[in-house]
């Protein structure tokens, strides 16, 4: 039995339009087809029916996502003319495409061919990328959102309806919100998607669109989508595209959507801009042994540091706490020395020391920090130190008593040789990788890189940043030119890091208010589009980086998102000190 539908036919909202028939439903939204009444054209009408208690938070996110995609003018996104309040009422005026679905029109038609399909990725892609440029974030892409004009155009809509609910992913018992069978691993998994799940809930889509098929419920999500597997004539390299854009990692993923149109375009998965990951165990600046989970080596961090070094000590560590991760390039004795602490276990920048004790703290090794040229008396075993003494005092002794100058004057050099040596060895550290490979990035961009590693706790802002400088610096040539773009990432890195942790704080008082003021969901709102800015920046720097080609066109680009990254991060860490304000 149909259920039955909250308007009827004929009944006219603020006085302009006239409700028609029903089109569909989603969990918090009504379509229907209507008449403005005022113009004479046919409309769609979206209402918003949330539950009551989450009414006035969904009536304000509507508002925000209608008024941001009104930003849009793309032939390829449904437009969203106005959002409207009518008494009990909150409705979206939208753009009328008298035309099926994609999930109906293969339900009806059954799978696309190939060409279809491109051009469903092509166009559906290049309305995601005009988005994602803005800081838009669709987050259900699915064929139920993707509508089919009589001119077999595909348009994009029902933005931001995995926020309808007052959520962002995710609700606050742990549900999904969003659809299932197209969201991505980490979305699934309970994180904060980003431009790329869009990009992977888009693979999943052409795979459905051309074998009419998903993936059978309980299927492991870690394998990637082949749509060739079910079709042998679909080509080899439009199913190498849909599995690269479907890969669990996001970082294995295309880096910006509209890399993916280009290869959609071309008819090649495109070499040139495979995702370059590196092992987590590795450094990311010279792609090194880095088994400590800094970031960066040793001797990286001191090519980037722009002051004094310091020395990190183990603290009460158990004998065996380095064996799993410095086994293959320390010695056991050395080890041991370092575990009872009597040599230090990594030497790095003075200014990253305090952050970098931090880190090692949460995987359980404590230290202790000590100024690399200080302390030297500290350093001096005490049986050598003893030697030293009794052959700085004897010799002293024996020259005198003999009458040997040579004895007296050589005694005391002798025994500071004796006492410096030691010292030397007890403060050379165990872990001091030799050059795996000269860095590529200019001192400066080092020097911000190696501060804002150590700065950054573990998370996305951290990924984004580690995947800029990875590409950046496998490239030489374009390492050269990228020293400020590098600059301005590190800087958009840690304010991305500094949104997060307000709107975590914004999000956690939030939870204990039933009706939150309109001056914080208007400072949500400006932060949340702040990060996904800030993201998406990033993401655009790690594309440009990965279709390096050393032209001077690319060298403009490369400045132009140095720009851009720039005037956005200082735009929301404005944004984050407002928050950080209503939160005081």
């Amino acid at each position: 039995m149909t259920e039955p539908t909250y308007l009827a036919p004929g009944t006219v909202l603020d006085g302009r339009y006239e409700i028609g028939a029903e089109l569909g439903r989603g969990g918090y939204s009504v379509v229907y087809r209507a008449r403005d009444k005022r113009i004479g054209s046919a409309v769609a009408i979206k209402l918003l029916v949330p539950p009551p208690a989450a009414a006035k938070l969904a009536r304000e996110r509507l508002r925000r996502e209608v008024q941001a995609v009104r930003q849009l003018s793309h032939p390829n996104i449904v437009a969203a003319y106005d959002v409207v309040d009518d008494g009990p009422w909150s409705f979206v005026v939208m753009e009328l495409v008298d035309g099926p679905d994609l999930a109906v029109h293969v339900r009806r038609r059954g799978p696309l061919g190939s060409d279809a399909a491109v051009r469903v990725g092509s166009e559906i892609g290049g309305a995601l990328d005009a988005a994602h440029r803005r800081g838009i974030l669709h987050r259900d892409v699915k064929p139920q959102n993707i509508l089919i004009a009589p001119d077999g155009r595909a348009l994009l809509t029902d933005f931001g309806s995995a926020r309808l609910a007052g959520q962002e992913t995710v609700t606050h018992t742990g549900g999904l919100v969003g659809t299932l069978d197209y969201a991505a691993p980490e979305v699934r998994a309970g994180k904060r998607g980003d431009a790329r799940s869009d990009e992977y809930a888009l693979g999943v889509t052409l795979c459905f669109a051309l074998t009419g098929a998903l993936r059978p419920r309980g299927e492991p999500v870690a394998d990637c989508l082949h749509p060739r597997a079910q079709r042998p004539d679909v080509p080899g390299w439009l199913d190498d595209v849909i599995a690269r854009a479907t890969m669990a990692d996001p970082e294995l993923r295309f880096p910006a959507v509209r890399l993916m149109v280009e290869m959609l375009e071309r008819g090649d998965v495109g070499s040139a801009s495979r995702a370059l990951v590196a092992d987590g165990q590795r450094c990311v600046l010279c792609s090194g042994p880095e088994p400590l989970g800094i970031g960066v080596c040793p001797r990286c961090a001191r090519q980037g540091s722009a002051g004094s070094d310091a020395l990190l000590f183990l603290v009460n560590a158990s004998p065996h706490a380095l064996d799993a991760r410095l086994a293959r390039h320390t010695s056991s004795a050395a080890r041991q020395a370092a575990t009872l602490g009597e040599r230090p276990l990594v030497r790095v920048p003075h200014e990253s020391a305090a952050r970098i004790a931090e880190l090692l703290e949460s995987q359980g090794l404590s230290t202790r920090i000590e100024g690399g040229r200080t302390a030297w008396h500290a350093a001096v075993p005490a049986p050598i130190a003893a030697l030293a003494t009794v052959v700085g005092i004897g010799g002293i002794v024996a020259g005198l008593a003999a009458g040997a100058p040579v004895l007296l004057f050589t005694s005391p050099f002798v025994a500071a040789g004796l006492a410096g040596t030691a010292a030397v060895g007890r403060r050379r550290p165990i872990w001091d990788p030799p050059v795996f490979r000269a860095p590529t990035l200019p001192r400066e961009a080092m020097q911000a890189a190696v501060r804002v590693l150590a700065m950054l706790p573990a998370g996305h802002a951290r990924a984004l940043l580690v995947d800029v400088l990875r590409r950046a610096s496998a490239t030489p040539a374009a390492a050269e030119r990228a020293g400020p773009l590098i600059i301005a990432a590190c800087d958009a890195a840690r304010d991305l890091a500094g949104l997060e942790q307000q709107l975590a704080a914004f999000d956690a008082q939030r939870d204990r208010l039933l009706d939150p003021p309109s001056g914080w969901l208007d400072a949500l709102g400006r932060c949340e589009r702040g990060r996904d800015l800030l993201t998406q920046r990033l993401l655009e720097a790690s594309a440009a980086l990965s279709t390096w080609q050393a032209s001077e066109s690319r060298g403009d680009v490369l400045a132009e998102l140095a720009r851009d990254l720039s005037e956005e991060g200082q735009r929301q860490a404005d944004a984050a000190r407002e928050v950080a304000a209503l939160l005081a």
